[in-house]
Order: structure tokens, then sequence, then C-alpha cells
């Protein structure tokens, strides 16, 4: 990696720009930031001296334990998808962060992908470590130049909350338009961890596959919430798995689903492994017009005596009643229309950092008019 005192300098113009549409902000504003960029890494350094953020494979060198941490929440066999980025084992290529114990991080640590060769194919595999007594706020994104319409993405994400750990998250992708994209995330949280995340998948994108599989001990919370939108030509696959293995475990995950066109198929599984846990499972989609498809399917598998597990799933069309008030007091249907979508996905939740907001309204209004 080049020496240059502004890490920023060490990207583009363009790259910045891309970036900063998915979350990217100042370096110096941030505890740590990483970018990868195909298959280098072209920053990972950090401000706060309670983060420290390396490329996998220098993390791998540096520290035995990262060893034990890599493929520790999933088999390397899992699957294709996960086997194939198994294959780059020796030479990984991912962000290793690590917020070290009791540390009380003041900025947050902001994590980035590019892929900019079309036709590319880029298998990725990010590790991070909470540690004990630890609190972050934590951004990441994924992204391609407009010139990338077609490629191949696989990643991996690990992320252990240790023992008393908090951490507040939010990602946003925004994928060319006939592209594959595979997501995988594992999570283990010990005993009293807390989480809210909220995952923000907007942008066209040709297939994504999204799987998360999560582990709740005991006396931990945790709360997602994730913002879909499909346009025409748009199939997403979200599919996420959620073990309450520790009495007092805690869990709420909400999808909020808007179709103009595309395919979205919801799963979503929650488990109650142990007695005294509770969870909920939302599932909401919003059509707005005929040839959308939206699918949600919420399980709930109660293993344990005294295990509280709940749903609630509905889709449905834009209401005309709400349609015709707001055009009736003036307002333009395209926009009225937009202010219902936005009030839909909660986009002024307190989950979503204040200075993104503005930047996900914005993505919807680019995406329902075809800009993006």
């Amino acid at each position: 990696m080049d020496d240059v005192a502004d890490p920023a300098a060490r990207l583009s113009n363009e790259e910045r720009d891309i970036l900063h549409d998915v979350g990217f902000d100042d370096p110096a504003a941030r505890a740590a930031t990483g970018v990868l960029a195909d298959r280098e890494m072209r920053i990972a350094e950090a401000t706060d001296p309670g983060v420290e953020i390396l490329p996998l494979a220098e993390a791998l060198r540096t520290y035995e334990f990262v060893q034990d941490l890599m493929f520790g929440l999933v088999s390397p066999e899992a699957n294709e998808h996960v086997a194939m980025v198994a294959e780059h084992m020796h030479d990984p290529l991912g962000h290793f962060v690590w917020v070290k114990p009791g540390a009380k991080v003041r900025l947050p640590v902001q994590t980035f992908t590019l892929l900019e060769t079309p036709q590319g194919r880029q298998f990725t595999h990010d590790i991070t470590l909470i540690d004990e007594g630890a609190e972050v706020e934590m951004i990441a994104g994924s992204a391609v130049p407009g010139s990338v319409h077609k490629g191949r993405h696989i990643s991996i994400g690990e992320t252990y909350m240790r023992a008393g750990s908090s951490c507040r998250s939010v990602s946003i992708e925004h994928w060319g338009t006939a592209m594959e994209v595979y997501s995988y995330g594992y999570s283990r949280m010990e005993q009293g961890a807390r989480s809210q995340s909220t995952a923000i998948m907007m942008a066209p994108v040709g297939q994504h596959v999204s799987r998360s599989h999560s582990i709740l001990e005991a006396d931990t919370n945790a709360v997602s919430q994730a913002i879909i939108f499909s346009p025409e030509g748009t199939d997403r696959v979200i599919e996420t798995e959620t073990h309450l293995t520790g009495a007092g475990a805690r869990s709420e995950d909400m999808a909020r689903m808007v179709s103009a066109g595309g395919r979205i198929v919801n799963n979503a599984l929650l488990v109650g492994d142990a007695a005294d846990t509770n969870g909920f499972l939302g599932c909401d989609g919003l059509k707005l017009n005929d040839t959308g498809e939206i699918l949600a399917v919420p399980s709930l598998q109660a293993i344990a005596e005294g295990a509280m597990l709940s749903h609630e799933a509905s889709v449905g069309m834009i209401d005309s009643e709400k349609l015709d008030y707001l055009m009736a007091s003036g307002i333009e249907e395209d926009a009225a229309r937009n202010l219902i979508v936005q009030g839909f996905l909660s986009l002024d939740n307190e989950a979503i950092p204040a200075g993104l907001r503005a930047r996900v309204v914005d993505m919807i209004a680019r995406a329902k008019s075809g800009g993006m």
C-alpha cells in the first residue's frame, strides 16, 4: 500500500463519488476506514487506538488467534459459493476489524468493497471481532462504477461479538444491473451483547442471494431491519436464520420490501433453542404495479418450553385512498407515491444514521425513475 498521508488520496475522484453513495466519508472523520478495490486493499487505517483494521491476509500473519476466527462460524464446504471463497484461504481478500476490549469508539468504523472490472469475479471474506465490553458503530458499503453492468461477487462475513459488547451497524449495496451477487453472513453474540443493524438494498441487480445465520447466547438483544427495493429485472432472495440459544436472548427482525416490477423472496426462520427467550419476525411487502412479485415466508420453531416466538407478514398494493388524499392536497402522483413508499420504509427510523437518510431517499427516487 502506498504511503500517502491522506488515505482518501488513494482513491480517484470517481471512486470517492461512488463510495459516497454507499456511506463513505472522510477517513479523518471515522475511527477506521477500509476500502477494497477489485483485489487490492486500497485503504486499511485507523484513527482510534481502540480499533485495528488490517487486510485479512495480513491479520492472519500478525495475530495467531485470527486463524481460529476464520471459518469459525461456517464450514468451508457449506455450499458451492462458500467453497469458492475458501479456495483462496491461503491468500484471502477482505477486511479484519478488531474493536479492542472495553473500547468506547466515538466515531464510526467504515468498510467498503468496490468491483471495478467489467465481468469481474470477486471473492471476499471479512472478519469482525468486537471484543468484550466494546462499543462501536459500523458502516459498510459495496458498489461498482456505472460502467460495470455484469460480474459476480461472492462474500462471506463472520462477526464475533464478545460478552457485553455493543454494535450499531448499517450496510448499503449498489451493484451492477445484471450482476450476480451472493452474500453470506454469520454471527455469534456472547452473553449480554447488544446489536442494532440495518441493511439497505435499493439499487437494481440481476440476481442477489443474501443468507445470514445468527446465534444469540444468554441475555443478548438483536434488532435488525432490511430495507429492500426491487425494480424490474431485479431478483432478490433474502434468507435469515436466527437461533436463540441462551436464556434471556431477545431478537426482532423486520423486513420492509418494495417491488416495482422485480421479484423478492424473503425466507426467515426463528428458532427458540432455550427457555425464557423471545423473538419476533416481521415481513411487510408493498407492490407498486401488477408485474412485481413478493413472497414472504416467516417460520417459527420453538424447541424449548418457554420460548416465546411470533411473526407478522403482509403484502399489498399502494392504498388508493392514501394516494387520492395526497393528490387532492396538490401533490403530483409520482411525488405522492414516493411519499407513501418512504413512509412504508420508515426512512426516518433512528436506526439509520442521520447523515445517510437523505442518500437513501435519493436512492429510492433514482431507482424508481430508472436513474440508478
